[in-house]
């Protein structure tokens, strides 16, 4: 790769063709995360932070043995994902806001699960969480029509002293900055919680719109030279726009316009791309218990198989949510109370302790469903999608029944591409000091530079970057 290519930005976007300005030194904010991104692409990455709602089962999801291989073991509570032992990383000991719990605990979890940042009562103030600031990394050096994808099941979280906007979101996008260094920074301030769609029919529509399934290669080379016909006209104008900057951004821009150069060689090198076969034998649903999970998991995988996108966000179920569960048979054969959040509250006996641990199965075993299909899908390198992917999967809660934050799991699934050794279960040790206990902020230092982000910090609590992926 060469020093140009440091220098390209997002050409072409689903809404158009557009030339868009590298970041300048004399912008000291970005809602972008810069040229540092470019080893977000090399090779081809993906991130997809999946929750399920009210907690684990905590004493039966933590595997017993740190170790690799054969030395540990998949606890009860993931023995639907033994065939995927292989692929799996398991992260124990994490603390997440345990010291600033509060009344609402869910908010809490939710909120700060992929920000690792504390909510901020009834407003929309935290920090970018961490797959958006990877979608900005992947988006500085790819073309692709979506830059991240948000799904889920519903939007039905009720609302506690922080209101709905934790409850209801994991996804965030707020400041960023770019240091001297090219270090990232990403600070408390106003944010915006990124919806969720929660119809897989219009996930579809979204994933899959303007795609001919019978384009031809013909229609794919006249959409490359369209490209290049618009680099070309954008050139001549560099000399007007430099005459408007400084010394530095100048210097910035030429760097932009030889990277234009280079990508117009590249352009016309490079052979025709037919667009991904769109599908037409799915049978799609938006009720629970008739399938929308498996319909939402087909469309994630579809959406990294075609590289619609490189990065989703996924909640099973809202943070607190009251879906009934009698549909699943252990829980639906015991009668009364079926409703999720409700059976977390277990007391640790009777028939809500078996519901509970009868729902945490079934959601795993769903879990392993999505793994699976990802593992049998294969890439554009030959590659199973899982091996060029990271998923994170943990919940708004540690235990279901604490409502705690502390030895928190993260469930990791995917090798992205072999930056990730996996088969493995890391065990961070649970202090009861939590200024000395690792945190979730620490474990996304480390993640955020596997996509090319550089931070020294992230979150509340993110002051080292954790070798977990090792």
């Amino acid at each position: 790769m060469t020093r140009n290519d440091l220098s390209r930005r997002r050409f072409i976007t689903s809404a158009g063709v557009t030339i868009t300005l590298p970041m300048l030194p004399s912008l000291m904010y970005s809602r972008r995360a810069g040229a540092a991104a470019v080893d977000a692409c090399t090779p081809k990455k993906r991130l997809l932070t999946y929750m399920f709602p009210n907690g684990h089962k905590l004493d039966e999801h933590v595997p017993t043995t740190p170790g690799s291989g054969a030395a540990w073991t998949l606890p009860p509570m993931l023995v639907p994902m033994q065939s995927l032992k292989s692929d799996l990383l398991f992260v124990s000991g994490l603390e997440n806001q345990q010291r600033r719990r509060t009344l609402g605990d869910h908010s809490i979890g939710s909120g700060s699960l992929f920000t690792a940042r504390m909510p901020t009562l009834q407003q929309q103030v935290t920090n970018s969480s961490v797959d958006q600031i990877v979608a900005d990394a992947i988006g500085a050096c790819t073309q692709l029509p979506l830059a991240s994808l948000q799904l889920g099941t519903h939007n039905i979280a009720g609302a506690d002293q922080f209101g709905t906007y934790y409850t209801r979101n994991i996804s965030w996008r707020g400041l960023s900055m770019k240091a001297a260094d090219g270090t990232m920074s990403f600070p408390q301030g106003a944010a915006t919680p990124l919806g969720k769609e929660i119809s897989a029919q219009a996930a579809f529509n979204s994933i899959f719109q303007g795609t001919d399934p019978v384009t031809s290669s013909a229609d794919a080379t006249m959409r490359r030279l369209l490209k290049k016909s618009v680099l070309d006209a954008v050139i001549p104008f560099a000399d007007t726009l430099k005459s408007t900057l400084n010394a530095a951004d100048n210097i910035k821009v030429d760097e932009l316009f030889t990277g234009i150069r280079a990508l117009e060689v590249n352009l016309s090198k490079a052979p025709a791309v037919v667009n991904c076969a769109k599908p037409t034998n799915l049978t799609l649903t938006d009720v629970f218990q008739s399938g929308q999970l498996e319909s939402m998991h087909e469309m994630m995988a579809l959406a990294f198989q075609c590289d619609i996108t490189r990065v989703i966000s996924f909640m099973m179920g809202d943070a607190q949510n009251q879906r009934d569960l009698k549909f699943i048979p252990d829980i639906g054969a015991l009668g009364g109370d079926s409703t999720d959040h409700t059976i977390s509250h277990h007391m640790n006996a009777g028939q809500r302790l078996v519901k509970f641990r009868a729902a945490v199965l079934w959601k795993q075993t769903q879990i392993a469903s999505f793994l699976t299909k990802l593992k049998t899908k294969t890439d554009a390198d030959g590659q199973p999608l899982l091996a060029n992917s990271l998923v994170l999967i943990s919940s708004d809660l540690s235990d279901g029944n604490a409502h705690n934050h502390d030895n928190y799991p993260m469930l990791v699934a995917g090798q992205l591409g072999g930056a990730v050794v996996t088969d493995r279960h890391v065990a961070y040790p649970v202090l009861k000091d939590y200024t000395m206990q690792k945190t979730f902020g620490d474990f996304y230092i480390n993640l955020l530079s596997l996509y090319g982000v550089n931070v020294k910090t992230y979150g509340d609590d993110g002051k080292e970057a954790l070798a977990w992926n090792r």
